[in-house]
């Protein structure tokens, strides 16, 4: 298991997967119903700093998600604390 990480450190490297068009891994939770959505292997596309999002695309089909960087407990196996 990964050392955890801040939510600012894990926000620099969501930006930098972008720039690098890296494939990502990260658990987060639907604010709706708490359900835990896994994506395993999504591109991250953009990220929005005032609005505290980013969005992920499925490198298979395209699909694009917008997901809280708040929302986001696990990114590349390491726990995310603020």
């Amino acid at each position: 298991m990964n050392k955890p990480i801040h939510i600012t450190e894990m926000r620099k490297q969501l930006d930098i997967a972008a720039i690098r068009k890296q494939l990502v891994n990260l658990k987060c939770w639907k604010l709706k119903t708490g359900d835990i959505i896994e994506y395993k292997g999504w591109l991250v596309k953009s990220g929005h700093w005032r609005g505290g999002t980013h969005r992920l695309i499925n490198p298979n089909n395209r699909q694009i998600r917008e997901v809280r960087d708040v929302c986001i407990f696990e990114f590349m196996g390491a726990e995310i604390y603020m």
